[in-house]
C-alpha cells in the first residue's frame, strides 16, 4: 500500500512539473471587441397589432368587442433602428482560467411612448477549467452573470441572430388587455439569455459534445429586485454522432492540400430540461399557491457542404412551458399555463464558385401556442382559444468576410383571429414587414 502511495505521490509530483512548465510558457491574453446589430424596417403591408378601439361603436363580431380605431399608426411608416450594441472584453489569465466582461447598450420604451437607449452588464463571469485531457474531454466551472448554454448554443447552429432571435429567445406575445380604448401587449421569451448563477460544463472525448449543468438566481440579467431562496436550475446538452468522421474527413482535406470538406460537416441533436420555482410566500401573497416555471425541449441541425462551393443547413427547435401562477383574486387559487412550439429554418448558399459563399438564402417557419388549453371560446380578447401565432422568414444573407453581414428580409407575424389593423380600418390576421438588418463583430 506505501509503496502504491509513493509511486502516486511522484507521478503527481511529475505531472505537476509539466503542467507548471506549459503554464510558464503562456502569455496571459485580453481582447477587446465589439457586436452591433442596426437597420432599418419598412411596415410593407401597412398594418400593425391594434393599438386602440372605438368605444362609440361596439360589436360583439369584433376582437375587443368595439371594432377598432381607425389610423392608429402613421402610413408607410418606416424607421431606423439600433438592436443591439455589445462591448466585450474577453481575458486569457491562465490556461485554465478565463474571464468576460460584456456591456448591452438597448433600446426600451419609457414612460410617455418615447424610445430610449440604456447601459447594462450582460455578462460578467469567471471560468476555471481545471481537467483537461489530450482527447477534448475537460471539465470546468463558471460563476457569475453566466450565458444560458441553451440559447446561445442554438444561436450559434442558426447563425443569423441579426435577423431575428432562436425560437426559445424570441418574444412571443404572451397576452393582451384592454384597458378602456387602449390595448396593451405583453410579449415574453422561454427564459432570459443570462443569468446570476453557477456553471458545470462537460465536453466529452472528441468532439462528442458538450454538457451543462446550471444554477441559476432565475430572475434574468435585467432583474435584480429580489433574490428567492430556491434556484432554477437547467441542464442541457449538445451531441454529435458523426464528430469521429466529420474530424477524420477534415484531416484528410487538409493532407491534400483542401480547406474544404465534401458532404456531411455538422450533424447535431440536442436537449434541455430547466425546473423554476419562487416559494408561497416570494412575490406573492403569504400562503398563497407556488410559482413554477419548468421548460422542456430539443434541437437538430444538418449541414452539407457542396463539392466545390456552397451548402445547405437545416435545423429547428421545440420547447414546452409548463407555468403555475397564483390567482390574483384567490392567491390560494392556482392557474395552471401550458406553451409550446417549434422552429425550423433553412439557409442554402448556392454552389455557385463565383459567390464565393458569400449570399445566402433563408427560410424560417415557427409556430407558437401561449396557451395550450384551448378552453375558452370567446372571440372578443385574446385568449387561449385564439392566441396561436407564427412567423415567417424569407430573405437574402451576404456576408462579404467573417466581420459583416447584411440582410435583406421579409418577416410577418400571423395570429389565429384578425389582432391586425390595415390603416385604412380593415381587419386582418397578417402583420408584415421588410427588414434590412446589418452585423458587424470585431
Amino acid at each position: 500500500m506505501s509503496k502504491s502511495l509513493n509511486v502516486f505521490f511522484v507521478l503527481l509530483f511529475v505531472s505537476s512539473l509539466v503542467y507548471s512548465q506549459k503554464k510558464d510558457e503562456f502569455k496571459p491574453d485580453i481582447k477587446v471587441g465589439g457586436v452591433l446589430f442596426t437597420g432599418w424596417d419598412f411596415n410593407i403591408d401597412d398594418a400593425e397589432f391594434i393599438s386602440k378601439v372605438d368605444t362609440s361603436q361596439p360589436d360583439a363580431n369584433s376582437i375587443f368587442g368595439y371594432k377598432p380605431a381607425k389610423t392608429q399608426f402613421e402610413k408607410s411608416k418606416n424607421s431606423f433602428f439600433l438592436n443591439r450594441a455589445y462591448l466585450n472584453l474577453f481575458a486569457s489569465l491562465t490556461p485554465d482560467i478565463k474571464a468576460r466582461v460584456t456591456s448591452d447598450v438597448f433600446s426600451f420604451t419609457d414612460g410617455t411612448g418615447k424610445t430610449q437607449y440604456a447601459l447594462l452588464v450582460k455578462f460578467a463571469n469567471i471560468y476555471y477549467t481545471p481537467f483537461v485531457c489530450e482527447n477534448g474531454l475537460s471539465l470546468g466551472f463558471g460563476l457569475g452573470i453566466i450565458s444560458n448554454s441553451w440559447l446561445s448554443t442554438n444561436e450559434k447552429y442558426w447563425s443569423n441572430r441579426p435577423v431575428a432571435k432562436s425560437f426559445t429567445d424570441y418574444d412571443w406575445t404572451v397576452s393582451v388587455t384592454r384597458n378602456a380604448t387602449t390595448i396593451s401587449k405583453t410579449t415574453s421569451s422561454f427564459f432570459s439569455s443570462a443569468d446570476l448563477g453557477f456553471e458545470a460544463a462537460l465536453n466529452l472525448p472528441k468532439g462528442f459534445g458538450e454538457l451543462s449543468f446550471e444554477v441559476l438566481q432565475g430572475n434574468g440579467f435585467r432583474n435584480l429586485s429580489f433574490d428567492t431562496r430556491f434556484k432554477d436550475v437547467m441542464f442541457s446538452a449538445f451531441l454529435h454522432p458523426l464528430a469521429n468522421r466529420i474530424t477524420k474527413a477534415i484531416e484528410r482535406a487538409k493532407k491534400n492540400g483542401k480547406d474544404r470538406v465534401l458532404g456531411i460537416t455538422d450533424l447535431t441533436l440536442g436537449g434541455f430540461v430547466y425546473m423554476g420555482k419562487l416559494d408561497k410566500s416570494e412575490n406573492a401573497a403569504t400562503n398563497g399557491v407556488q410559482y413554477k416555471r419548468n421548460r422542456f425541449g430539443g434541437m437538430a441541425h444538418f449541414r452539407y457542404n457542396f463539392k466545390k462551393s456552397g451548402f445547405v443547413k437545416i435545423g429547428g427547435e421545440f420547447a414546452t412551458q409548463y407555468n403555475e401562477d397564483p390567482s390574483s383574486s384567490k392567491p390560494d387559487s392556482l392557474i395552471k399555463t401550458n406553451a409550446g412550439g417549434f422552429s425550423s429554418y433553412l439557409e442554402l448558399c448556392p454552389p455557385i464558385e463565383s459567390l464565393k459563399e458569400k449570399i445566402s438564402l433563408l427560410f424560417r417557419y415557427d409556430m407558437f401556442d401561449p396557451n395550450t388549453e384551448n378552453s375558452s371560446v370567446s372571440i372578443t380578447s385574446f385568449n387561449d382559444n385564439t392566441d396561436k401565432q407564427s412567423l415567417l422568414i424569407a430573405g437574402l444573407v451576404f456576408r462579404p468576410n467573417k466581420f459583416l453581414g447584411i440582410s435583406a428580409t421579409y418577416q410577418s407575424i400571423t395570429y389565429e383571429k384578425e389582432f391586425i389593423i390595415k390603416y385604412n380600418g380593415t381587419s386582418t390576421k397578417t402583420d408584415g414587414k421588410f427588414f434590412i438588418h446589418s452585423f458587424i463583430n470585431f
